[in-house]
């Protein structure tokens, strides 16, 4: 009887040790509270794009420098940049998302409902190459405190290219595709309102903030 019991007890403990370790919060992990107003991040109004406004039109090398807690503001709340959460994608509902800027290091977090809250962790060290390649350097992808990178991997492939149908931009494509495959891809960006391309050049992590340079890259019509 003891055996049986204990046979049956088996899997179930494993179940158990299994939930714990996918439902483990990341100690990263404080997303902000989404806020009910309409109202533009006054992050982005007052500093960054003025920033990226004025020494874009310098014609020359700029640096911009991104704060964590406005960068979240932004990501949490600015629909008018064309999203809202949570966002249901292929049947999965994805919150609350959060960037953590730490040394040489990034963390995109959110929480994704399977029936049940799981954190989601995605952790990487992007870096330029020394032919000004741009790599993301996507180290590994977790559930929890479980490492799911290679399933991961490949079920993003498959939505990146049922995605992809609808962005026309190289330089989108690039990025994702360098994101779930980590190749490099060249860091070249159009900038509509200037009809100009700026090359990123140098991006330094650091505790709480992010630090851009770019060049000009040319223009177009």
């Amino acid at each position: 009887m003891w055996i049986g019991a204990g046979v049956i007890g088996i899997p179930v403990i494993t179940v158990l040790i299994l939930l714990k370790l996918f439902t483990t919060r990341p100690a990263e992990y404080n997303p902000i509270a989404q806020q009910p107003s309409q109202q533009v991040s006054s992050y982005l109004t007052h500093e960054l794009a003025p920033s990226f406004n004025n020494q874009i039109q310098l014609d020359k090398p700029f640096r911009i420098i991104v704060d964590q807690k406005g960068l979240n503001e932004i990501i949490v709340n600015e629909e008018n940049l064309g999203w809202s959460w949570p966002i249901n994608l292929n049947g999965v509902t994805f919150s609350a998302p959060s960037i953590v800027l730490a040394q040489d290091t990034i963390y995109l977090m959110g929480a994704v409902d399977v029936g049940f809250p799981v954190i989601i962790s995605m952790i990487a060290k992007p870096k330029i190459d020394e032919q000004g390649k741009l790599w993301l350097n996507l180290l590994k992808i977790k559930a929890g405190s479980i490492n799911i990178t290679g399933p991961a991997r490949s079920i993003g492939g498959k939505i990146f290219d049922r995605q992809m149908q609808f962005y026309k931009d190289q330089w989108v494509r690039d990025a994702a595709g360098a994101f779930l495959k980590n190749t490099p891809f060249d860091p070249v960006f159009p900038v509509p309102p200037y009809k100009r391309f700026i090359r990123l050049t140098e991006a330094q992590v650091q505790d709480q903030k992010l630090i851009l340079i770019f060049e000009p890259a040319g223009s177009y019509k």
